[in-house]
C-alpha cells in the first residue's frame, strides 16, 4: 500500500477469513498480523478451534473483549492488520472504539468486512454434515447468527470485501485494492 494506515481491521463472521485473509494481507505488506481468536485462546490456555468451549461463553465473551480492547490499542499505536472477528462486536465497548476510528479524518484506520455466502459459510464452519436431529435447529440457529454479525458488520465497515469464491490471498489483494482506492479517494 502506498500510504497504509496506520490499522487494518478486518471483522466478519465464522468462516468469513478474517485470520487467514488477515495472514495474507500481512504477508503481502509485511505487516504484523493481530489475530483476535488465537489471543484469546492463548490468554485461556487452550486452540482456537476450542477456547468457545473449553470455558462458558460468558467468560469467553469477558476476555474476548478484553483483548480485543488490547490488540485495537496496540494496533493504532504501532500498525497492524487486525483480524478481530465478529463475536465481539456484541460488547459495546468494541463496537464504540471501531466507530471512533472511523470518524478519524486521516484515514489511519480502515475497518474492513469481510463477507460470504451462507451456504459457503455452513461449509467453513462444519454445519452442512448430517447430524443428530436431538441437536436441534443448529443450522437455523447458525444463520439468524450470521445475518446478525453481518448486519453488525456491513454498519462498522468503510469496505465490504466478498470471500464467498476467493482464496484467503485473492480476498487479501482484494481488501489491498479497496484500501488503496479508499484512501487515494480520501487523500
Amino acid at each position: 500500500m502506498s500510504h497504509p494506515p496506520r490499522a487494518l481491521i478486518l471483522i466478519g463472521p465464522p468462516g468469513a477469513g478474517c485470520s487467514s485473509v488477515g495472514r495474507a494481507i500481512g504477508a503481502i505488506e509485511g505487516l504484523p498480523v493481530l489475530d483476535l481468536g488465537r489471543r484469546v485462546a492463548d490468554e485461556l490456555g487452550t486452540s482456537p478451534d476450542l477456547a468457545l468451549v473449553a470455558v462458558p461463553e460468558a467468560d469467553y465473551r469477558r476476555v474476548e473483549a478484553r483483548v480485543a480492547c488490547q490488540v485495537l490499542d496496540h494496533a493504532v499505536a504501532q500498525g497492524a492488520v487486525v483480524a478481530l472477528g465478529s463475536g465481539c462486536l456484541g460488547d459495546p465497548r468494541i463496537g464504540l472504539r471501531l466507530e471512533e476510528l472511523r470518524l478519524v479524518h486521516d484515514r489511519s484506520y480502515q475497518i474492513v468486512a469481510l463477507a460470504c455466502a451462507t451456504r459457503v459459510l455452513a461449509t467453513r464452519n462444519g454445519l452442512d454434515a448430517p447430524r443428530s436431529v436431538a441437536l436441534g435447529t443448529v443450522h437455523h440457529q447458525f444463520v439468524q447468527m450470521l445475518h446478525e454479525r453481518q448486519a453488525r458488520c456491513r454498519e462498522l465497515a468503510d469496505t465490504i470485501i466478498d470471500t464467498s469464491a476467493t482464496t484467503p490471498e485473492e480476498a487479501g489483494e482484494q481488501v489491498i485494492r479497496a484500501v488503496e482506492a479508499g484512501f487515494s479517494q480520501h487523500s
